[in-house]
């Protein structure tokens, strides 16, 4: 494995030049960060972050609030979150506070913005076919998709070396959650590698996006015997497609309603779910993340 450097902060994303797509009008139009948590101090962790370049080139920025306790004596449980820019920019002294001990990693993107739109496609979505390629999306213009078996392979090792650098972390006690599209990479990660984490938390999971192949992934999961895998799943009742211009739905997606109801029968899942009241799409990601924290924290 080639090892990872460290570079200072730029200004600028890390697809390989030539998958770049050409930022949209849509894309510049995305909310930039404050990361107010960064400059914060808060009494119950340590924060920091860097920007590290994998062996295939891309570029990453880790965030991290790392627990001011001494570590319990297997290390500490670690809550490794998706889109980390957003993540850690919406993230609070009060919300640290509540998980003390939980080391929370951000796994973001080298931009100022809250999401980085065409990075993020490519990562978070599976491809077409199990083992297929990623592929362009002739209706959205300069997306690239499919790239989740890369990318989980990034996260299970560079991206995880590098987050947990300098950290005693419990191996029995890692979690990794996503929001839409990184909730979808959540659950491809539970069904590809169910051992590679303990507990898996997907917000508002895009399953509508890639139904058929998420549905072939769940057919074929092979939990691990020896483990009861711990899943967090939470949604908004007001939830709408961003190209969706119909009324806004009534309820909670029934696609991940089903998906809760199928998992929470498995003798090897343990399923906490919440339906949060008025809550739309974007909402959830927010609305979720305390109880995201508490139940990594656990």
């Amino acid at each position: 494995m080639t090892p990872c450097t460290i570079s200072r902060r730029s200004l600028f994303t890390g697809l390989p030049l030539l998958m770049m797509p050409t930022l949209t009008n849509a894309q510049m139009r995305v909310a930039e960060t404050t990361l107010a948590i960064l400059t914060a101090n808060p009494p119950s962790h340590h924060l920091d972050d860097r920007v590290v370049t994998v062996g295939n080139g891309r570029r990453f920025r880790i965030f991290r609030a790392i627990p001011k306790t001494r570590p319990p004596a297997a290390g500490y449980p670690v809550l490794t979150l998706l889109d980390g820019n957003a993540m850690f920019d919406d993230l609070t002294v009060t919300l640290l506070a509540s998980c003390p001990d939980l080391v929370v990693v951000g796994l973001g993107y080298d931009t100022p913005r809250k999401f980085a739109q065409a990075e993020r496609s490519l990562d978070y979505t599976p491809p077409k076919s199990l083992d297929g390629n990623p592929y362009a999306d002739p209706s959205r213009q300069g997306r690239i998709y499919g790239g989740a078996p890369a990318f989980l392979d990034m996260v299970l090792g560079e991206l995880r070396a590098a987050s947990e650098t300098g950290l005693p972390v419990d191996p029995q006690r890692r979690h990794l959650g996503g929001h839409s599209f990184g909730g979808l990479f959540t659950l491809y990660a539970l069904f590809r590698r169910p051992d590679a984490f303990a507990g898996y938390a997907p917000v508002s999971p895009s399953l509508w996006w890639a139904g058929e192949q998420m549905a072939e992934l769940e057919k074929k999961a092979a939990f691990p015997p020896d483990q009861r895998l711990k899943l967090f799943v939470a949604l908004g009742d007001k939830e709408q497609r961003s190209n969706d211009k119909g009324p806004p739905p009534v309820g909670p997606a029934p696609e991940t309603m089903a998906l809760i109801k199928r998992l929470s029968a498995h003798p090897q899942v343990s399923v906490t779910s919440m339906v949060l009241k008025d809550h739309v799409h974007g909402a959830t990601l927010l609305g979720a993340l305390p109880h995201m924290l508490t139940w990594a924290n656990g």
